[in-house]
């Protein structure tokens, strides 16, 4: 390859018939001109070539160096993951037994509350037993009382004459309601005589 030192460098002899050395040294001039420009511009283009290439080989260095990180990334994250579901699958476990001993609980306070439900259940009905009893047996002295009245009614006789053989004054029947009265007030039963 010729370069602009080999144009600036060559020499040719001088003939007697042939070109003007002056238009041949301008062209000359005009050649090594332009391959010093060619020649920078080829320098400037290999030193850019050569960044390029440098910073090429940094990005591989990195892109690798990224690949690794990507990876540790990734790794990082399968095990945030497996953690994640280990403490959400323990979570679940032991919201489970907790629930169970919720459950389990809420079953022992409803059978105690049960049972107690029933103890007061029993002792309503020996109550409401006792109460109906004792109404029986109000019922069955009252019956007796009117019983008695019953009788002693009955064995009063229809007409003062056939009790007494006379005609009762107003004085007489006063007195026999205040004995009925009074005898009814102590609990006694007694039979009413007329005063002739």
């Amino acid at each position: 390859m010729i370069t602009s030192k080999d144009v600036r460098n060559k020499r040719f002899e001088k003939a007697a018939f042939g070109y003007k050395q002056e238009e041949i040294d301008e062209f000359f001039a005009e050649l090594e001109a332009e391959l010093d420009d060619m020649e920078r511009e080829r320098n400037e283009a290999n030193g850019k070539i050569q960044v390029l290439a440098d910073r090429v080989r940094e990005y591989m260095r990195d892109e690798d160096a990224l690949k690794d990180a990507l990876l540790g990334a990734q790794k990082q994250g399968h095990q945030v993951i497996n953690d994640a579901k280990e403490r959400a699958e323990k979570i679940i476990a032991e919201a489970k037994a907790k629930a169970a001993a919720l459950e389990d609980e809420a079953v022992r306070q409803h059978a105690i509350a049960m049972e107690k439900n029933r103890e007061e259940i029993a002792k309503e009905k020996e109550a409401l037993i006792e109460a109906q009893q004792q109404v029986a047996d109000f019922k069955k002295s009252l019956f007796d009382i009117y019983k008695e009245h019953l009788d002693l009614i009955s064995t009063v006789p229809e007409t003062y004459e056939e009790a007494m053989g006379k005609t009762p004054t107003a004085e007489d029947i006063a007195n026999e309601i205040a004995n009925v009265i009074v005898s009814e007030d102590i609990g006694t039963t007694e039979e009413v005589s007329y005063k002739e």
